[in-house]
């Protein structure tokens, strides 16, 4: 009997999250016999199938939880409200399970984040498998509030008593360490990486923008895209203004990785700000063909604000960036420090330090045209070195099989 491997994913929005698919896939190539399970969310859930030994398991919140949480905020015990949906999904994946035994010859609990760490942690402890704690979003102490301290050092346990953490780079792991309060014996760094097939090159003629948003190729010479995104935390507002006034054959596009909608106050300030080359597409792909989404760029942007240490450490975690390099896209960066001690590593493009800067811009995106096959080849060169899944992932590979 194979091997079965559980992954918990409380946040439910997995077809933005290549690590835990291509972890999934991984691990389902080498005999294992695969389970996710995730909050149901319309706006992330995956719409195809990973194969045959990997099954995703939709959990919709329960009715109840969300009168609950409306009575415990009336008593002034909001601070319990993830506890309390916590709980519920634990108590949801308990009765799925024993009603299809799906607990059998469990040989990995993946717990990501949080929330998912605490059930995989007691899941281990039920079933005597190996904690494997799944970092995506850095934990920050300070935002747990209150009561909901709870869950922060029930997670504090879970990550103790992982046998290892998985996690995109060393100042990540550092910064985990020091809110879970435990400098962890045993890490493995998984890039937060696509892995796309080589059928996203079998078309070059074709572009997804072009062809959807009906962009002409004399007016828009080239495509700047930024994917996954559009609100201020990417900057999407500062970088339409100065694009206005960008005027070298570049059209300006946000990609939205979730449905939006056209009446948004936000996406109508947007067409109000830029109504020269700005082109919205508010219609996410399916997961199996966001490859199109990359194939169709000339130049990627992954701008970040500083909010926290998620952003100020995005590089190793930002999937949009992992994407443009396989491509070979060259890209423009703000000045976030671990995008910067990249691309001086491997110059794969232009830092951006004033974003509302339209001057800068232009000239910038001048620098990368005019040398677009050096920057598109060290592109590729970082992704390489720094995101291949192939490579990263063998130590991880290993030391689960010798378990």
């Amino acid at each position: 009997m194979n091997k079965s491997c559980s992954i918990f994913f409380h946040e439910g929005w997995l077809c933005i999250a290549p690590s835990i698919i291509n972890l999934a896939t991984i691990l389902a190539n080498i005999g294992y016999n695969v389970i996710i399970y995730t909050r149901k969310n319309p706006d992330y859930n995956l719409t195809c199938n990973l194969g045959e030994n990997i099954k995703v398991i939709y959990l919709e919140k329960p009715n109840f939880i969300a009168f609950l949480i409306s009575k415990l905020k009336i008593i002034k015990l909001g601070s319990l409200n993830n506890l309390v949906d916590l709980i519920a999904f634990g108590i949801q994946i308990l009765i799925g399970n024993f009603k299809q035994k799906e607990y059998s010859n469990r040989h990995i609990s993946i717990g990501i984040d949080t929330s998912g760490s605490i059930i995989a942690w007691i899941e281990s402890i039920i079933l005597k498998s190996k904690l494997v704690y799944l970092s995506l979003e850095l934990t920050i102490g300070h935002q747990f509030n209150k009561l909901d301290k709870l869950r922060l050092f029930l997670e504090r346990l879970s990550f103790k008593n992982s046998c290892c953490v998985l996690i995109q780079d060393e100042d990540r792991f550092e910064y985990l360490c020091t809110q879970n309060k435990y400098k962890h014996h045993q890490v493995f760094y998984l890039p937060n990486t696509v892995n796309f097939s080589i059928n996203a090159y079998d078309e070059p003629e074709r572009n997804y923008f072009r062809e959807k948003l009906k962009i002409n190729q004399e007016d828009y010479k080239y495509l700047v895209i930024q994917a996954g995104m559009i609100c201020d935390a990417v900057f999407s507002k500062e970088l339409a203004i100065a694009f206005n006034n960008v005027n070298n054959g570049c059209a300006l596009i946000y990609h939205d990785a979730r449905k939006r909608d056209w009446d948004e106050p936000y996406i109508q300030s947007l067409i109000n700000t830029n109504s020269t080359n700005l082109f919205l597409s508010l219609n996410p792909l399916p997961y199996e063909e966001v490859y199109k989404v990359f194939n169709a760029t000339t130049i990627g942007v992954a701008f970040y604000k500083e909010i926290d240490e998620n952003f100020s450490n995005i590089a190793k975690a930002s999937g949009k960036l992992s994407a443009y390099l396989q491509y070979g896209k060259p890209v423009l960066i703000n000045n976030l420090e671990s995008l910067v001690n990249l691309n001086n590593q491997y110059k794969f493009g232009k830092n951006i330090h004033d974003i509302s800067c339209s001057t800068e811009i232009n000239e910038a995106l001048e620098d990368i045209l005019n040398n677009y096959d050096y920057y598109s080849k060290n592109a590729r060169y970082c992704f390489e070195k720094e995101f291949m899944l192939d490579t990263k992932i063998e130590p991880f590979l290993k030391f689960i099989n010798a378990l």
